[in-house]
């Protein structure tokens, strides 16, 4: 007779959050509250350009999520709104598809924005 071998995992019923988890949140949250929101106003941190990355990243998630939706005003500004995410059944059928950004910003133009 062989014997078995099984690795099982402790069930806490909780998952550990990520830090992206959490930004994400915490933008939603902020998105949900103000409803229109200039991009900057968003994802800027003027003291800290790494933070402002984690920002952007956190929001291309909601974006690509359907959770929130980047348009530009009359102004030209960038505005972002919060949006009920579609339902997984809608994505799988065709109906609603993942939505994605590209956002170009580096260095040089976190500190041009510093001014």
């Amino acid at each position: 007779m062989k014997a078995s071998i099984f690795l099982q995992l402790e069930d806490t019923g909780t998952e550990e959050k990520t830090d992206t988890d959490k930004n994400m949140a915490t933008m939603f949250k902020i998105l949900g509250k103000n409803r229109r929101v200039r991009l900057e106003s968003l994802v800027l941190n003027r003291n800290f350009f790494a933070q402002t990355v984690e920002n952007v990243f956190a929001l291309s998630f909601l974006v690509k999520d359907g959770q929130a939706e980047i348009t530009v005003n009359g102004k030209g500004w960038h505005i972002v709104s919060p949006r009920n995410a579609p339902a997984a059944n809608e994505v799988v059928s065709g109906k609603v598809s993942y939505g994605h950004f590209v956002f170009k910003f580096d260095f040089r133009d976190w500190k041009v924005s510093e001014c």
